[in-house]
């Protein structure tokens, strides 16, 4: 069974997506709060609609025609974009705008989204597998 067709299980997985991806940039964010005139950014909200209009049709892929032919280079583009935050509260004497209780702040909001993603996909995997087996 694909569960990618189901539209819960695909909005479950593109919320986890979108979690793994805001994590990615706050932890550069995190890294880079010495770093001189640094400005922190954020990933920009999900937004289901837009995700339930563009779930068809399937993005199209490069493929290789030939084994001889060498694999892209190009890497794959982030499915969520980072961008710089509007406004910051604070800012260090070198022009840094990252603070650090902010950033932790938004990775722990982060994980929780992420955690009830799993635990949505995990109780309908339950529910679908009582209504297949019978039992649970």
């Amino acid at each position: 069974m694909d569960l990618s067709s189901l539209k819960l299980f695909k909005m479950a997985m593109t919320r986890m997506d979108w979690a793994a991806q805001r994590q990615k940039v706050l932890s550069q964010n995190i890294a880079n709060a010495d770093l001189p005139d640094y400005r922190p950014k954020d990933v920009k909200e999900l937004n289901f609609k837009d995700v339930l209009r563009r779930a068809e049709p399937p993005p199209v892929n490069v493929a290789r025609t030939n084994v001889g032919h060498i694999k892209g280079t190009i890497p794959e583009q982030d499915a969520f974009r980072a961008r710089g935050q509007a406004k910051t509260f604070e800012e260090s004497p070198d022009g840094n705008q990252v603070i650090i209780e902010e950033q932790m702040q938004k990775v722990g909001d982060t994980r929780s989204e992420y955690n009830t993603a799993v635990t949505l996909m995990s109780a309908h995997m339950k529910m679908l597998s009582i209504a297949l087996k019978g039992t649970p």
